[in-house]
Order: C-alpha cells, then sequence, then structure tokens
C-alpha cells in the first residue's frame, strides 16, 4: 500500500541560536567563500580560455566560453550554499518584526534629518 506521508529526504539538524558576534562572524566568512567561489573559477576558466584562444588562434571563443563556465560553476556552488542555509533556518521564523509607535516616531524624525529640503 501507498503511505500518505512522502519519505524524509535527509535528516534536519538541529536549528541553534546564534549570538549577534557569532552572526557577524558567519555573515564575514560567508562573504569571503563568495568571494573565493566567484574569483577562483573566473580566473583559472578565463586564463585557460585565454590560452587555448592563443594557442588556436581563435580569439575570444575560449575565452568567453571559459567566463560563461566560469558563470555556472560559481552559481551553482552559491545556489547549493544558501539552500544549505535556508534548510538551517527555523520555520517559525516571523515575517515581520511589529514597530511601536515609539519606533515608528524615531524612525521618522531620523528619515526627516537625511531629507532634502523643499525648494
Amino acid at each position: 500500500m501507498l503511505s500518505s506521508t512522502p519519505p524524509s529526504s535527509a535528516p534536519k539538524e538541529p536549528v541553534q541560536d546564534v549570538s549577534p558576534k557569532d552572526s557577524f562572524v558567519l555573515g564575514i566568512g560567508f562573504a569571503w567563500e563568495l568571494g573565493y567561489t566567484i574569483a577562483i573559477p573566473a580566473v583559472l576558466f578565463g586564463i585557460g580560455g585565454a590560452y587555448l584562444d592563443k594557442y588556436l588562434d581563435v580569439s575570444p571563443l575560449f575565452l568567453l566560453i571559459g567566463m560563461l563556465l566560469a558563470c555556472v560553476i560559481s552559481f551553482s556552488i552559491i545556489a547549493d550554499k544558501l539552500r544549505m542555509i535556508a534548510r538551517r533556518m527555523p520555520k517559525d521564523l516571523p515575517r515581520k518584526v511589529p514597530v511601536t509607535p515609539k519606533e515608528h516616531q524615531e524612525q521618522q524624525e531620523i528619515h526627516d534629518l537625511f531629507r532634502p529640503p523643499h525648494s
């Protein structure tokens, strides 16, 4: 017989609270990873494509192919990392943070400080 519940794809990791300091460090680490995830394929496939163009005398065909391939590889790696982050996020986070009238007034005052004068 068929069961009505789908099989679980992977065991879920428990969600842990992260302090603001740890969150900052994790954010910097993720930004660093994004940098070299984009740079390494771009440099390797760019140099490889330029070398093939020079060797086969078909400039800029392989350079463009190499850069396109580097974009595809970088995008797929970044998408996998974002999926991993999304799986680790708690599902019960509030969509919007409620703002009290006092906080709204303070935000409006700050906004008004930077508004250009009317002429």
